[in-house]
């Protein structure tokens, strides 16, 4: 079952293309002539060329994860490629460090849980007149189209001051090898991929999110949208979106309808909210006119937190169910929430063998919910408090001896 999934997904002939041999040396000779062309003109320095240079690379190899969410019998594959110690491996990196700072100016992004908590604490929202609204792009990774992605990537890198020593157009042409050239194998036989990028390539979530992003400025957010006036709120992590639509329900289907017919390489699945939508690791419900969270486990979730008997250093297994409390009580605006979820976790931990003394030191039901008293019992639970000045999780000694201060009263 498990190869017949992965046939499938190669034998998309609009996606994969299977190769007569292993082209890892011929992808060896395009990425010296680059290095050389680099060094050659001052654009990279020694170090960075060593970095781009794989002596003794790893063969990329294709595997699948089941979506059991999706179907159970027979479920369909979420196609990965593992690429650590591959020979492309180093220049997605080096292209995603010049990437990264152009995801984080994108105006829709979300960076994670702790940035969707903070946006939905300065929001006061109007059940009569809005809707909560979640959007998914299916399949992201593997659809986006290669060269329209690098035209995007160009567009990027040629736009404004540039300030650094190796120009766009090595950048461009160091990701125009990464991405078209991305090769792998299964069952003794290889594939290139010639649509989308893969998971597991570094540099894969900047490429899906410039793209989105192109697209969002092109058709969504822009007065040429028809529905414009409905998006209060649009925001995005990778191919998670998060609206406040400001409309009836029968209105976001035929908004929804209607951008699927804008990009064929781009398909939106919707969930309206009634009243709450599951995003990220949140549940998000509207609750006497403002939105309230509250952690989010998918109904495939299993109990495979760390087993306190495994041979892991005795201090990460003393402190995780500390970090387990503190994301319950980061993402549950309601302590009554926080409770109900603090006694499921403490009944996870204790089934997979944590003794009782740790989940009574770790959970926070009694002890508020300001950062404040979070940060205190923080610091109290863990022990990090050095004599140094600084303490293992980057807080300065003297903040965690105000804040005790600050408890103390």
């Amino acid at each position: 079952m498990y190869n017949a999934e992965c046939l499938r997904l190669l034998n998309n002939d609009h996606h994969y293309k299977r190769l007569s041999k292993d082209p890892t040396e011929t992808i060896r000779e395009e990425i010296t002539f680059l290095i050389d062309k680099g060094m050659n003109n001052g654009w990279i320095t020694k170090h960075e060329a060593s970095f781009l240079t794989q002596p003794d690379p790893k063969t990329p190899y294709f595997y699948i994860l089941p979506k059991i969410h999706k179907n159970k019998h027979p479920p369909p594959g979420r196609p990965i490629v593992s690429a650590i110690g591959s020979i492309l491996e180093p220049l997605s990196q080096f292209c995603d460090w010049f990437l990264q700072p152009f995801v984080k100016q994108i105006p829709t992004y979300l960076k994670d849980t702790t940035d969707v908590l903070a946006l939905l604490n300065t929001l006061e929202f109007d059940k009569e007149k809005e809707h909560l609204m979640t959007l998914d792009v299916e399949s992201l990774y593997t659809n986006i189209p290669q060269e329209a992605t690098l035209e995007v990537i160009n567009n990027l890198l040629n736009r404004g001051v540039w300030n650094y020593i190796t120009p766009p157009e090595f950048i461009l042409d160091l990701a125009h090898l990464a991405l078209t050239r991305n090769f792998f194998e299964f069952d003794k036989n290889f594939f290139l991929q010639i649509q989308g990028t893969s998971m597991g390539s570094t540099f894969a979530p900047s490429l899906a999110c410039l793209y989105v992003d192109h697209f969002e400025k092109e058709m969504v957010l822009t007065e040429e949208n028809p529905y414009v006036n409905h998006i209060r709120l649009s925001k995005r992590y990778i191919d998670d979106i998060l609206i406040i639509w400001r409309g009836t329900k029968e209105e976001a289907t035929t908004y929804i309808t209607w951008l699927n017919t804008l990009n064929p390489f781009l398909r939106f699945m919707a969930t309206v909210g009634d009243p709450a939508v599951s995003f990220l690791d949140l549940l998000i419900t509207e609750r006497n006119g403002s939105l309230t969270t509250e952690v989010y486990y998918k109904p495939t979730d299993r109990n495979t937190l760390l087993q306190f008997q495994s041979f892991h250093p005795r201090s990460l297994r003393e402190n995780l169910p500390v970090g387990q409390f503190l994301r319950l009580r980061r993402s549950c605006t309601e302590l009554t929430d926080y409770k109900k979820h603090a006694q499921q976790l403490t009944d996870k931990l204790r089934a997979r063998g944590y003794p009782d003394h740790l989940l009574r030191r770790a959970r926070l039901g009694r002890r508020g919910g300001d950062k404040d008293s979070l940060l205190l019992y923080m610091c109290q639970a863990i022990g990090i408090a050095r004599r140094d000045g600084v303490n293992e999780g980057g807080y300065k000694t003297d903040s965690i001896k105000r804040t005790r201060a600050r408890g103390k009263k």
